[in-house]
């Protein structure tokens, strides 16, 4: 063998140890797995505040099966050795599915009855400590709104699915015991305690009157199982979400099953949404990333995304969306799963990305955030979205999830326009939305036009400015203005202006820079004229992706 080859073989082995798509998880056992075979019945239970200004529990039941090959530990809390059931409910409206209840406290399972399945062959009822293979276990909805046996979600793995019960909340008791017992081991939270907890609203999982009043939306509630040692591969049979109308009787929320139940996160109930997802190796959780792209309305694509944290134990702290150097953004918009305002996300755009990012509220397991905002560029698939992972750990420092981004600028924006009382806006619209080769939908529109005043479209072959005052005159070359076509605007303030685009190859990498002006008294340049915003139109079929 070659002595240089026989040097390198220990180094190239401690590589191939250490890349994470060779490293094993870690407290794997073989046949561990738990599925969530229903959820049904949501109910409301103690309120807080007078509808409809107020906030109410919420619970639901579950049952799960073991379609593994090995028993899955289901007992009670000291013993760390069981189960969590966890819940979020969610609201699709106006073309965004968000969370509408809070990261709320999960359910410690305390043993199983195992009943039949359609996991396997039930032998039972075996051991009450364990899910015994091929059996099932079920949850009441009241199970799930009982202090006795919630606990902080903070306090969990969730990738490892492990919990310390030393120094728990259930250790500590609340109120919390003195220092001697709080950590000793030994659980103080009574179930006097609990039923102090239960009797107002506490930790539960809980929903906003508010949430409820939105005229034409749809919601949903999602139900999961984590357990230790279970294997990344499948989980996805672990959570499942269904349908449900809620109506206020009086008195109390009523809600009606819907009987749609499905496996996998409550993210597939978004519809036109596209779901894809990613987790930081073999190092920590997975992330689902949903996308609804819509448009061009007015030359702007609306953007929405909703991040889902299933089971990553360090948190999103900025989510980093690729796009065109040059693309406009507007209405940018963040929802969390709370009610403070001083925490939310801030967003920046640093060089070619949308940046979103937090310095104190990370995207926590079990939690779904909403980041939004409309863009100039349109939709790229396969574009790489960076999760950036928020506390320091093992793995990677980000999850990287192939997505839908804002990629494409064949209308460039020049820059601002100028307006007294109102500055026009111009922007291009067609199908396809972009000057190609032979396009005759293509058009130009302004708004923001004085009704009836007399509007133009001017262009330019070669790119420069004028400034004159406060105002930019973008379509303006060594010979001047050109000017399309002279025309009043509409009742609207509007007007179109048919811009056919012939399938002459002469034609293929020009730029064409145009602004659309009007006439008025008052007007910002020159006291009779405004202009709109200035927008370069990159013609042809070969024109790159960005500027």
């Amino acid at each position: 063998m070659n002595r240089s080859l026989v040097f390198a073989l220990p180094a190239i082995a401690g590589a191939l140890l250490c890349a994470p798509s060779l490293v094993a998880q870690r407290n794997v056992i073989a046949g561990r797995d738990i599925q969530l075979q229903d959820t049904w019945a949501l109910r409301g239970y103690v309120r807080s505040g007078a509808y409809p200004a107020g906030a109410f529990a919420v619970g639901a039941w579950t049952t799960c099966c073991n379609p593994g090959t090995n028993a899955i530990p289901f007992q009670a809390a000291m013993s760390p050795n069981h189960g969590y059931i966890h819940f979020i409910v969610a609201r699709e409206a106006n073309g965004r599915l968000e969370q509408i209840s809070n990261w709320s406290y999960v359910k410690h399972t305390f043993g199983s009855s195992n009943d039949p399945s359609p996991c396997g062959t039930c032998a039972g009822p075996g051991n009450f400590n364990l899910v015994e293979v091929g059996c099932s276990d079920t949850y009441a909805n009241s199970q799930a709104v009982n202090h006795f046996d919630l606990g902080p979600p903070s306090e969990i793995d969730p990738w490892l699915g492990t919990w310390d019960p030393q120094c728990s909340m259930f250790d500590a008791g609340n109120p919390v015991v003195s220092p001697t017992q709080a950590c000793d081991n030994v659980r103080s939270l009574t179930s006097q305690q609990a039923s102090q907890l239960n009797a107002q609203l506490n930790n539960q999982m809980r929903i906003y009157d508010q949430d409820l009043m939105v005229p034409g939306a749809d919601y949903y509630w999602q139900a999961g199982y984590l357990i230790p040692s279970e294997s990344e591969s499948v989980r996805d049979n672990n959570l499942g979400s269904r349908g449900f109308t809620p109506a206020w009787n009086g008195s109390s929320w009523a809600f009606t099953d819907v009987p749609n139940f499905q496996q996998g996160t409550i993210l597939q109930r978004w519809s036109g949404a596209t779901i894809t997802s990613a987790t930081n190796g073999t190092s920590d959780g997975r992330f689902y990333v949903a996308v609804k792209v819509t448009g061009p309305v007015n030359g702007k694509y609306r953007y929405e995304y909703a991040v889902h944290n299933r089971d990553n134990k360090r948190g999103m702290g900025s989510f980093r969306i690729p796009m065109c150097t040059t693309a406009q953004v507007t209405n940018i918009g963040f929802h969390d799963v709370d009610q403070n305002a001083l925490n939310q996300w801030t967003a920046t755009r640093v060089g070619g990305e949308m940046v979103f990012s937090t310095p104190n509220n990370p995207l926590r397991w079990n939690s779904i955030f909403n980041f939004w905002f409309d863009c100039d560029a349109g939709p790229v698939t396969g574009s790489s979205l960076s999760l950036d992972q928020y506390d320091i750990g093992t793995g990677a420092a980000s999850v990287l999830v192939t997505s839908t981004a804002p990629g494409t600028l064949y209308n460039e924006y020049l820059g601002q326009g100028c307006g007294s009382p109102i500055t026009p806006n111009l922007f291009a619209q067609g199908v396809p939305f972009r000057a190609t080769l032979g396009n005759s939908t293509f058009q130009m529109r302004s708004l923001g036009n004085p009704v009836g005043a007399p509007c133009a479209i001017a262009f330019s072959t070669m790119p420069g400015t004028t400034t004159t005052g406060s105002c930019t005159i973008f379509a303006s070359d060594v010979g001047g203005m050109n000017v399309i076509n002279v025309m009043a605007a509409d009742p609207g303030g509007a007007i179109t202006q048919n811009l056919p685009i012939p399938n002459d190859p002469f034609l293929e990498g020009l730029n064409l820079d145009l602004q659309a002006f009007n006439l008025a008294a008052g007007g910002s340049l020159l006291g009779s004229f405004n202009l709109s915003n200035g927008m370069r139109l990159r013609i042809g079929n070969s024109t790159s992706a960005c500027p």
